[in-house]
């Protein structure tokens, strides 16, 4: 008996030391480039972030082995459909499903002249993502426009995408909504459900990026608010027991704001170490400099917990600190 517990405990100390070699510090902001609305896609072969057009590119895309350096890579877009106009393809989101790499992002209609949703296919991670759709996924036109898809898998292996309808571009109300996919991801089924909208103080004229996780039986819905071009722009969340709700909004929003020199943190997602720690990552300007034309929103990681239907985070970062364990 006192073998068996002395192997375990020694086990247990090089695993424990495994993980401490493993580990490493960072300092952010992680990606120092302009990379709005990032989202960061595990695989085995290490972190694939994709984000917002720019540097010539309809989506940015970097690699990193640890979360903490990072390789920008070209462009993860192998094209646009022929129904959308270049230079507006926002926020993309990346799932893998059967085999294959889905990636739900936004783009110009040029019918509607507004922000719809697309999903466009890989065999690999890193792209080229084809987009052969004859028209958008979503694209509520009459509701400002539909932006920031984001997928989700629940522990039933059911797809949902969640969005935001565009309201504020055309002075409405903005809603999160949620769906049901098909089995391959590329068609709704069901009903849309409205989710949430903006009606706190604090969330402006606009509640953006949905974010689900699912953790110990609680479904947690994270979104940023307020003007994304100012020092207003942070992050909240609401709970609920299914992946289409009902959900109660938080009394402690906003859970991520600006505090000194980080200015606008927001446009999250979760991913995680190699540990299965939870890791929030998201853009943020740096104070003094807010706004395309003066700054730039680079991307920033920090740790973050679930537990008993409450999301703790400490605050956004800028000194070094205990990294990610890497896989």
């Amino acid at each position: 008996m006192k073998k068996s517990l002395t192997l375990g405990l020694t086990l247990l100390t090089l695993a424990g030391c495994a993980h401490a070699e493993n580990r490493m510090k960072y300092q952010n902001p992680v990606l120092d480039i302009n990379f709005p609305d990032p989202f960061v896609l595990k695989t085995p072969e290490g972190y694939y972030a994709y984000a917002t057009n720019g540097e010539g590119r309809d989506i940015q895309m970097a690699f990193s082995k640890d979360m903490v350096n990072w390789e920008v890579k070209g462009d993860a877009l192998g094209g646009l459909p022929f129904w959308a106009l270049g230079g507006l393809t926002w926020a993309p989101e990346v799932i893998q499903n059967e085999g294959k790499y889905l990636m739900y992002y936004t783009l110009r209609d040029k019918d509607s002249d507004r922000q719809c949703i697309s999903v466009a296919e890989s065999e690999k991670p890193e792209g080229p993502f084809m987009d052969t759709s004859e028209k958008p996924l979503i694209c509520q036109a009459d509701e400002g426009g539909s932006i920031d898809p984001s997928p989700f898998r629940d522990k039933d292996g059911q797809l949902y995408l969640y969005w935001k309808n565009d309201g504020n571009a055309i002075g409405l109300l903005t809603y999160l909504y949620g769906q049901k996919l098909s089995k391959d991801g590329k068609t709704l089924q069901g009903e849309a459900v409205q989710l949430l909208h903006n009606r706190e103080l604090w969330e402006g004229n606009l509640i953006e990026a949905p974010t689900m996780h699912e953790q110990d039986g609680d479904y947690y819905l994270l979104f940023s608010a307020s003007d994304f071009a100012s020092d207003l722009y942070g992050v909240g969340y609401a709970v609920g027991k299914s992946p289409l709700g009902p959900f109660k909004k938080s009394p402690d929003n906003p859970i991520v704001y600006s505090v000194g020199d980080v200015a606008g943190p927001g446009h999250q997602t979760i991913t995680t170490d190699g540990a299965g720690n939870t890791w929030l990552v998201y853009h943020a300007w740096t104070a003094g400099f807010i706004g395309d034309n003066v700054g730039k929103r680079t991307m920033r990681i920090d740790p973050i917990f679930f537990k008993n239907g409450k999301i703790t985070f400490k605050e956004p970062t800028l000194t070094e600190q205990e990294g990610p364990i890497i896989p």
